[in-house]
């Protein structure tokens, strides 16, 4: 445990890269190589990283009994993957399909996409 309270930060930044991989493999793997089932892997990898990095944050109160910056730093990374995390997500989703619809030449996005892009007055 003296570990874990020792290189906290270390371990944190670690599952924050870890996490950005899944989301760039979860990318590569639905859009570019059209792996559906695959891709829905590289989400639950990155859901599973937000629970560790939870669970780490009280793993640290429940050793030092204090709350630190670096709980507050994992409060608001988990707050903000549980809210507006989840509407950047949907419109980085929603932009990479764009892209990579015109880079393949089909259509990847649905009416309700076209609407939503329509209603947030982006371009299409």
């Amino acid at each position: 445990m003296q570990f874990i309270v020792q290189y906290q930060w270390e371990i944190f930044i670690t599952i924050e890269i870890l996490s950005v991989i899944s989301l760039l493999l979860f990318g590569i793997l639905r859009y570019l190589l059209n792996k559906q089932k695959l891709s829905s892997l590289a989400i639950i990898a990155f859901l599973v990283l937000l629970l560790i990095e939870a669970s780490l944050g009280i793993l640290i109160y429940q050793e030092t009994k204090k709350i630190s910056t670096f709980q507050i730093i994992i409060i608001i990374f988990v707050i903000y993957a549980c809210t507006f995390g989840i509407f950047d997500f949907l419109k980085l989703d929603r932009w990479i399909r764009k892209v990579v619809g015109k880079w393949r030449h089909i259509e990847l996005l649905t009416e309700k996409d076209y609407a939503v892009l329509k209603r947030r007055k982006n371009i299409v």
